[in-house]
């Protein structure tokens, strides 16, 4: 019988992609072939398994963004790849993305939520610190920075996923554009061609 804790949120996390975000935890037991008790023992309620699942999620975000922020050479190309990995990384777990932005009945909302950035921003702002400094600006500003980058890719991505009105290539665009040159800059022509997968 299934009860190991790893193999209870990997059943968990496909049965949210098969069936939705607003799965029941009687059908993700159902579907990890075990009992609602014995789900409950093994990773707990549902706002349990939704803390469980988002530092999943969350892990998932910062390997994709360790690795454009490393791997793109001019700093704007860092950001245009930071913020592509983080939109393909949304539209790849669409369901488990909206899982667990929707929450359990936690009734401490604003401290989860923090709790989730604060796992994404860190990191992130160590780097653009370490960024900064090598090209010989301070570093005080990364932090704040970081989480201003988190906040808007996630409340664009679920306003993308629930209006679906442009194309991945187009947001990732749009999205480094804002943060690169910022509202009142003028905008770099548009490109042609492009994704036209909402």
């Amino acid at each position: 019988m299934l009860a190991d804790r790893h193999q209870l949120l990997a059943a968990a996390e496909a049965a949210i992609r098969a069936d939705g975000p607003d799965i029941t935890m009687e059908a993700i037991a159902s579907g990890a072939g075990v009992t609602k008790p014995i789900l409950y023992r093994g990773i707990g309620d549902r706002d349990a398994l939704v803390a469980a699942l988002a530092e999943v999620f969350v892990d998932r975000i910062n390997r994709a963004a360790s690795g454009a922020l490393t791997t793109a050479r001019t700093p704007r190309a860092r950001l245009r790849s930071l913020v592509s990995a983080f939109i393909e990384v949304v539209d790849t777990n669409r369901n488990l993305f909206l899982f667990v932005t929707a929450g359990g009945s936690n009734v401490d909302r604003v401290g989860q939520a923090l709790r989730l950035a604060d796992r994404s921003a860190v990191p992130i702002s160590q780097q653009l610190a370490a960024q900064r400094v090598a090209s010989g600006k301070g570093p005080e500003v990364a932090l704040a920075w970081s989480y201003g980058l988190i906040g808007t890719l996630q409340f664009v991505t679920l306003w993308w996923l629930r209006d679906a009105t442009v194309g991945s290539d187009e947001l990732v665009d749009q999205v480094t554009e804002l943060l690169w040159s910022g509202i009142g800059a003028k905008a770099t022509p548009p490109r042609t061609g492009g994704g036209t997968r909402p």
